[in-house]
């Protein structure tokens, strides 16, 4: 059973209500169309507790900032499953940085249940149920939403708010309870990085030479840019395969009213044109885009790729050891770190089993 708020003067009520309580937790889940446009279209926002279910119908409730101080309460832990894409869209709407938060997927991993579990998944592991999954694909823009899609929604929330306090009795029972701290305080952190679009680097071929990184970037922002402006998909702009064609030319001739809008053409016109007047201006950047050119092609030297082959098969014996999947252990990145020898970027539970390891990995480059 859920309630339901469909009106802003509901929802002013139920935060109301909601702060009366001395909540420790609320599970969170959120259902968006997101074809056609940039930014996800927000349907509902769904939220339980282990005893009650609400869905806001974020269509109709024109203004979900009121939201905003529940879910920036330190003391309220909010609970997703797989959240990143609810995060930012709640962000979205409601401009809070959703924290304290866990992951109940990120919590399956290290509590041995595997890694990538969907809900339906732990549900089947933890509850021993079956969900039904039926509208999983349904048009949640459509109103009135049927009474089928909205217990399946509740439903969802319902489930996780079901599953976290079990998942989190594991990980106090393994002692890994602080580990998965440790792993949300990574998460916000990458959730909340306004960095630049990181696209432009599978617009850079193995080998590239100065300028093609600078262009990539440049063009990567402006693509994102444009898209953003008209609330498109960033392929409805402009597609990946001209652009990298581009880079591979190093010239738009290609480029024309038939594969692109004339407007966004004429930008690119302008925007070419002054990059290759700008570019002998950044060569400080020269050293640092093509650096991270190599680490995600991943052109280490040969004296790299030994230490990258040392430190994959250390992590597949901790990750055996642990019963976790190795990128848990050390993901793609933190692994590049060792092997550019920035050990400083390995920290917490890590450090911890890793210490024997930064000896030896000296003692080899040392030849002590």
């Amino acid at each position: 059973m859920y309630l339901k708020i469909q009106t802003n003067d509901e929802l002013f009520s139920f935060i109301d209500e909601l702060k009366k309580h001395s909540l420790t937790w609320i599970a969170i889940d959120t259902e968006f169309h997101r074809e056609s446009t940039y930014f996800p279209i927000l349907s509902l926002i769904q939220l339980a507790t282990d005893s009650q279910t609400w869905i806001i119908d974020a269509v109709s409730c024109t203004d979900l900032t009121p939201l905003k101080p529940i879910l920036e309460n330190k003391k309220i832990k909010k609970i997703f499953h797989a959240g990143d894409q609810d995060w930012a869209i709640l962000k979205q709407y409601t401009q809070a940085v959703t924290w304290p938060f866990f992951d109940t997927q990120h919590m399956a991993a290290f509590a041995k249940l595997g890694h990538s579990n969907s809900l339906e998944s732990l549900v089947s592991k933890l509850l021993e149920i079956p969900i039904d999954k039926s509208q999983q694909k349904t048009n949640w823009m459509q109103r009135p939403l049927t009474p089928n899609q909205l217990e399946y929604a509740a439903r969802d929330a319902a489930y996780v708010a079901k599953i976290y306090p079990l998942l989190d009795q594991k990980l106090i029972e393994l002692g890994r309870d602080k580990w998965i701290a440790q792993e949300m305080k990574a998460l916000l952190k990458k959730y909340n990085d306004d960095a630049p679009p990181k696209e432009w680097l599978k617009f850079c071929s193995t080998g590239c030479k100065w300028p093609i990184p600078f262009y990539a970037l440049e063009l990567a922002k402006w693509r994102d840019a444009w898209a953003r402006k008209l609330d498109i998909p960033k392929r409805y702009v402009i597609a990946d395969g001209l652009l990298e064609l581009a880079l591979r030319k190093r010239n738009i001739t290609h480029i024309d009213k038939d594969n692109c809008s004339l407007p966004i053409l004429e930008d690119l016109i302008l925007i070419w044109a002054r990059l290759e007047q700008e570019y002998p201006n950044h060569k400080k950047q020269r050293y640092a885009l093509t650096q991270k050119i190599k680490i995600h092609h991943q052109e280490f030297s040969a004296i790299q790729r030994k230490a990258l082959k040392r430190w994959q098969t250390k992590i597949k014996q901790v990750a055996k050891k642990l019963d976790l999947p190795a990128h848990c252990v050390l993901n793609k990145q933190q692994l590049h770190h060792l092997v550019y020898g920035k050990r400083r970027a390995i920290s917490g539970w890590r450090k911890d089993f890793l210490k024997k390891s930064f000896y030896q990995e000296n003692t080899l480059n040392t030849g002590k």
